[in-house]
């Protein structure tokens, strides 16, 4: 016969990360002697949400394209190749702040666009309101079950 606890114990939580131990004892009877035997491992553990790193990663993606797009304008790169992609991005994440702010024209008619600047802080908020909304609902969730999620 073979008995199993499991006990969790929370050490901290922010919801953007977790950290905690983790105790298994393991009662086992041995089928010759009927002596009893015990084993207890304790695991500590931390780590981040996945979904909390999935936000930042793709809030990266995105101002990265943006960014790359105003410099790209403002240096007047030639729309060809990555540069012609990058612009393509960059237009579509920029296109519902376009038409807010002028666009200006810098040194040798390369342009600055505002509305890139404008998109690149409005999506950086976003994706801060996003992550603490996943804090709070993790947060939660863990409060609420007793225990953390296991996290890698």
């Amino acid at each position: 016969m073979t008995d199993m606890q499991t006990r969790d114990q929370a050490v901290s939580t922010d919801g953007q990360s977790q950290s905690g131990v983790t105790s298994t004892t393991q009662t086992a009877a041995d089928p010759v002697t009927g002596a009893s035997m015990r084993r207890s491992t304790t695991r500590a553990w931390s780590g981040t949400s996945p979904a909390v790193g999935s936000v930042w990663l793709l809030a990266g993606i995105v101002l990265a394209f943006l960014a790359l797009d105003f410099i790209f304008h403002a240096t007047g790169a030639n729309n060809v190749g990555f540069a012609a992609f990058v612009f393509s991005v960059g237009t579509f994440l920029a296109a519902p702040f376009a038409g807010i702010f002028q666009t200006t024209y810098a040194a040798h008619g390369n342009l600055i666009i505002w509305a890139d600047v404008l998109a690149m802080i409005i999506y950086a908020l976003l994706a801060v309101v996003i992550v603490k909304v996943v804090a709070l609902v993790a947060a939660r969730s863990a409060a609420t079950s007793g225990s953390l999620p296991r996290t890698v």
